[in-house]
């Protein structure tokens, strides 16, 4: 499993690599307005775009260097943005759907998804079968949530307390059926396959560290 992890990793790695070739983050501050910044070699002091007005410009444009592409850093916020994330930010797009939508901008080739088994429930046994795995509703609950308390500070706010919500939902309902149904387990699965797809967009690969200083 660490196996396919990794190579999904390495999948998304790539393409994002192809869309930083083609696209920075002066690129995206120039397209939404931000004039600040004076070219795309100079490291410029600049005001945060996504959260409002400061005595002082908080923000730093950050140029390409070595292997690292340009980014935008605030230092009130503590994030930092390359191109993407500032595309996406910008858009209120999840991370894949704006990689999607910047590969097919630029015509970027896409390199083959490796073959990675999915988790499927059996469905040779009637349509209201369901796995023992996964009809364990309390047990997946408790999976679930210690998942979710790994990625807590790795994906956005707003992805954990969707997250968070749905666990919730889910364990209500059990808790008032006293049973399993077939609902509770599809919210599940779906609710994994969301966690594993923030856990892989967020890996320590895709993370900028806070700096110390501007």
């Amino acid at each position: 499993m660490e196996l396919e992890k990794t190579s999904v990793q390495e999948w998304i790695k790539r393409r994002v690599h192809a869309v930083h070739e083609r696209y920075s983050a002066f690129d995206c501050l120039v397209e939404n307005g931000i004039s600040d910044v004076p070219d795309e070699t100079t490291p410029t002091q600049i005001k945060c775009p996504f959260h409002g007005a400061d005595n002082k410009p908080s923000g730093r444009y950050y140029p390409r260097s070595g292997g690292r592409p340009s980014y935008v850093r605030c230092f009130k916020c503590k994030k930092n943005w390359d191109g993407l994330n500032l595309y996406a930010e910008f858009r209120k797009l999840r991370f894949m759907d704006a990689l999607t939508d910047l590969e097919r901008r630029y015509h970027v080739k896409v390199p083959r998804r490796p073959d990675v088994p999915d988790f499927k429930e059996l469905s040779d046994r009637g349509s209201g079968y369901v796995s023992e795995k996964w009809a364990d509703v309390p047990l997946v609950l408790k999976l679930l949530e210690t998942k979710l308390a790994r990625l807590r500070d790795r994906c956005a706010m707003s992805d954990y307390v969707k997250f968070c919500r749905l666990l919730d939902h889910v364990a209500y309902d059990y808790d008032k059926l006293e049973k399993s149904t077939p609902e509770m387990v599809s919210a599940l699965l779906k609710l994994r396959g969301r966690m594993d797809e923030a856990s892989l967009v967020t890996d320590d690969m895709f993370a900028f560290e806070a700096d110390d200083h501007p």
